[in-house]
């Protein structure tokens, strides 16, 4: 490990909105003036079954473009309105073909959307619960001019879950991949999610984005660097993109839900800066590197160091010192390869900590920790329209992303920024979905071993633990502590009632069954068990979710 001890200028905590404010109009300003170019930008959502249908295109082997950093840009299109009069013309054209408010003028565009997830699911064992969600909300699209877009999501949520995801709320006192979780009604639990951001994009070779939400580094469906699992969070993000070169700056502000400040009230802040460059070597070769520093200070009194706003990569080797004695730094490489049209490899590999002569030893040593994510995802497979197929292995030792404290580990809100699973694992999944005309199958499979914690225990799962609290310095391995398997199925078949919104009617079943290989209690967010049942609902499509722990 190396620490970063160049001179430093440190800003108080509470001057550090009005510093963001500043470099943000500061950069903006002036690439706006040094290329005036006009540019529109409009992103995506982070969703692997639209991604499935709608970049189909940009893996042809042709094709320039670097795919390694979500959400992807979408052009901008204006959708046809009818002239047709009349109540129910009106209803069907709302409900089947258009977005519920649509307005567009000279030189801005708005759409106004509600967003319902109403489902109801029921076990298949002998276990007595239901599964039901009741979660409505709204979404705002718009742009201003050719350069500024931006968008506002609402989401408001009741439901009961399945016991083993009912284990990680009580324990962690979220809900996977969103905010706080209150309890509502018997078992059953209220909870949110809200997401904005505002794009500003002077010309082809620049894009910055504020807003509050997520990202994702990768081109799995999980990702070693920092995928969309967690709860939404403030972030600045540069793009710059030029010849073969794409480079992403990050900023974010994130929180350790789990533990509150004794300082002041509300939850302790943590931050993160990344940075990610993605080189087109050839239109079939991407490679990448990552890197990326978490930080918090456990009495919430110090204020950022200058360098956190460093834009170069690998400009500080490993660490720096601030806050917790020192920040948590990740590095990382990633590979991807068209080996056809629409057919992709791809990998990634992140180092966390390591010494050399100790992996020359092999000998288990606890801080060597690495991932490591190898996959194939094919396009318009066999030459079938809208077939896309998924196989992918990740493989995390113990110990990885953990760190001194809760507020330098590699998580926010209650979960991992990278695999839901944390470390300690192996996994390999196989995906595929197939949309025919308004009909949608699916079919999900995860199969893996991870090591889990007795009470009192730390063998490297849970990624929130102290790496001081471990259990031995060597003899270390996947799997390690308390031995369980997990089987997790999903069947699902959808009609999709409007394809501009991604309304759509959903039925299907979901078997999950993680056993262990003895007949320890387990602590902590994760616990064994078998749950299967069936459901129906009516969802509008917008983000991932992930059950599959």
């Amino acid at each position: 490990m190396y620490i970063f001890s160049a001179p430093r200028i440190v800003f108080e905590s509470n001057s550090i909105s009005n510093l963001w404010l500043f470099k943000i109009l500061l950069i903006a300003c002036f690439f706006s003036i040094a290329f005036n170019t006009k540019a529109q930008y409009k992103y995506q959502f982070l969703n692997h079954r639209q991604d499935a249908y709608r970049n189909a295109s940009l893996y042809s082997i042709n094709d320039s473009s670097i795919t390694g950093v979500r959400p992807f840009a979408k052009h901008q299109e204006k959708t046809p309105l009818s002239n047709e009069k009349g109540f129910w013309t009106w209803m069907k054209r709302k409900a089947f073909e258009e977005r519920l408010v649509q307005v567009e003028g000279e030189g801005f565009s708005l759409s106004f959307d509600p967003i319902v997830n109403f489902n109801y699911g029921s076990s298949l064992g002998n276990e007595d619960f239901n599964n039901s969600r009741n979660g409505r909300g709204f979404l705002v699209e718009g742009t201003i001019g050719s350069q500024f877009s931006y968008y506002s999501f609402f989401s408001e949520n009741q439901a009961n879950f399945s016991p083993y995801v009912n284990s990680f709320i009580q324990n962690r006192n979220v809900v996977p991949g969103y905010n706080l979780a209150r309890p509502f009604g018997d078992n059953g639990w209220d909870f949110s999610l809200v997401m904005g951001e505002v794009n500003y994009t002077p010309n082809q070779f620049f894009s910055f984005t504020l807003g509050q939400g997520k990202n994702f580094f990768g081109e799995g469906y999980r990702s070693m660097f920092l995928s969309d699992v967690s709860n939404s969070y403030p972030f600045f993000r540069i793009e710059t993109e030029f010849w073969r070169v794409k480079y992403v700056n990050l900023w974010a502000q994130m929180y350790d839900a789990p533990i509150q400040s004794t300082s002041q009230p509300g939850y302790d802040k943590k931050y993160m800066s990344a940075h990610y460059l993605n080189i087109r070597l050839t239109n079939k070769w991407n490679l990448g590197f990552y890197e990326s520093i978490i930080f918090g200070d456990t009495t919430q009194q110090r204020g950022l160091d200058a360098s956190f706003f460093n834009p170069i990569i690998f400009y500080r080797p490993v660490e720096f010192g601030v806050g917790s004695q020192t920040g948590n730094a990740l590095l990382g490489v990633s590979t991807s390869y068209k080996l056809k049209d629409g057919l992709l490899a791809y990998s990634q590999f992140i180092i966390d900590e390591f010494t050399l002569s100790e992996i020359q030893a092999s000998n288990g040593y606890w801080a060597n920790k690495w991932g490591l994510q190898i996959g194939l995802k094919y396009y318009n497979a066999f030459a079938i329209e809208n077939l896309f197929l998924r196989l992918e292995y990740n493989r995390v030792r113990p110990y990885t992303y953990t760190h001194r404290n809760r507020l330098t580990n590699y998580g926010q809100y209650g979960q991992s920024l990278a695999h839901p699973w944390g470390a300690n694992f192996s996994e390999i999944m196989l995906h595929s979905l197939y949309r025919f005309k308004k009909y949608e199958f699916e079919f999900r499979y995860h199969y893996g071993q991870q090591g889990l914690d007795a009470a009192g225990e730390n063998y490297g799962s849970d990624i929130f633990l102290s790496y001081n609290s471990r259990e031995s310095d060597y003899g270390n391995k996947i799997g390690q502590g308390q031995k369980s398997d997990l089987h997790y199925l999903e069947l699902r078949a959808a009609y999709i009632i409007n394809p501009l919104t991604d309304l759509k009617f959903e039925a299907g079943y979901v078997y999950r069954n993680r056993s262990l290989s003895n007949s320890a209690d387990i602590s902590g967010a994760v616990q064994p068990g078998m749950n299967q049942y069936w459901y129906i609902g009516l969802r509008t499509e917008f983000l991932n979710d992930y059950f599959d722990f």
